[in-house]
């Protein structure tokens, strides 16, 4: 069984998209300062034995990184959407980027290395598939999480590789709001990302919906409502 460390130490040591696009996506631990953390997102949420795991699509490019230095920036819009979003699934949070050690809720995203560029600069389906063949596959078998939610297109694009979900939309349009079962018995869900871009792509009400439903789910796996 893999453990945390070594989790890490594969996130650190990866060097695959690197190889093949040279200069356009960077490993953070070529900063001194590269947390030891699984992912950059899950210092904010990151319990190792969470009842929910959500994939993201990416934490920002190196610029942001080198400016807060490894963490997010505070009042992260995406981040408070997130928090807002939680809340009408049943689970309340911190604000981010302080750790909340107790809220039951992993973040990662579909890549682990931060792209060069723009902020707002696309990501390559190259790197997305990498990932979640070599590194996210192997995080789902440590946390086995009962919840697993893909966010946005590429991180609906993560969870759908890892858990072989054939016959799924694979447009993250369509795919919103739907959940499907596993061979596990864990529960997958496509949301919309929750940055300004996807609330135009779909209504912050449609949005509430969504987790509501997820918030269903995992009272309906566990009598305890505050997660």
């Amino acid at each position: 069984m893999i453990t945390h460390d070594e989790l890490v130490m594969r996130r650190k040591m990866c060097r695959l998209c690197m190889q093949t696009d040279p200069d356009k996506i960077h490993n953070g631990n070529e900063f001194d300062f590269d947390p030891a953390v699984i992912s950059y997102w899950s210092q904010w949420l990151g319990h190792r034995q969470p009842r929910i795991l959500i994939v993201g699509q990416d934490f920002g490019n190196v610029e942001y990184f080198y400016r807060y230095r490894g963490t997010d920036e505070s009042g992260n819009e995406t981040n408070e959407n997130l928090r807002k979003l939680l809340f009408e699934a049943g689970i309340e949070v911190g604000k981010a980027p302080d750790c909340d050690s107790g809220a039951t809720v992993f973040l990662t995203n579909s890549i682990l290395c931060l792209k060069s560029g723009p902020m707002n600069a696309p990501i390559k389906k190259r790197w997305v598939d990498a990932c979640a063949q070599n590194h996210l596959l192997s995080l789902t078998n440590y946390l086995n999480p009962p919840v697993v939610v893909g966010m946005g297109t590429m991180g609906w694009r993560a969870v759908r590789r890892v858990f072989q979900l054939a016959g799924t939309p694979q447009g993250i349009k369509l795919a919103a709001g739907g959940s499907w079962g596993t061979a596990t018995g864990a529960r997958i869900f496509a949301v919309v990302h929750c940055s300004r871009l996807g609330i135009v792509n779909r209504s912050w009400p449609l949005q509430v919906a969504d987790w509501q439903k997820i918030g269903t789910t995992l009272r309906e796996l566990s009598p305890i409502a505050n997660f």
